[in-house]
């Protein structure tokens, strides 16, 4: 019983999930791919669609830090750009495993 259940809510998560990527990406999605997007940090040379860097100087809040992790069997393996992802995702690795090991004993 506890094995279908878990299944089941599996299943109904990814299900959840996939509708509400679909529906997320619909909604801010404007439908107008015919022209390129304009980058706010981008100037056009002329009238083509080529565009080139208006400036090397990064705005602020610009800085993109990436962390994640990828579960092989009982082994993480942790990835990130920088220090403080990468603690935030052994944090978080770390209140995977325990709820999996309090879960699943």
């Amino acid at each position: 019983m506890d094995a279908q259940l878990l299944i089941i809510t599996g299943i109904i998560s990814i299900f959840i999930g996939s509708i509400v990527v679909i529906v997320g990406n619909s909604i801010y999605s404007n439908g107008d791919s015919s022209e390129p997007p304009e980058y706010p940090f981008y100037k056009r040379i002329d009238d083509t669609s080529e565009h080139q860097p208006a400036s090397t100087d990064k705005p602020p809040g610009s800085e993109v830090r990436i962390g994640g992790i990828i579960m092989l069997g009982p082994i993480p393996l942790i990835l990130g750009t920088d220090r403080k992802s990468i603690q935030t995702v052994i944090l978080l690795t770390m209140i995977l495993m325990l709820m999996a090991y309090l879960l699943l004993r």
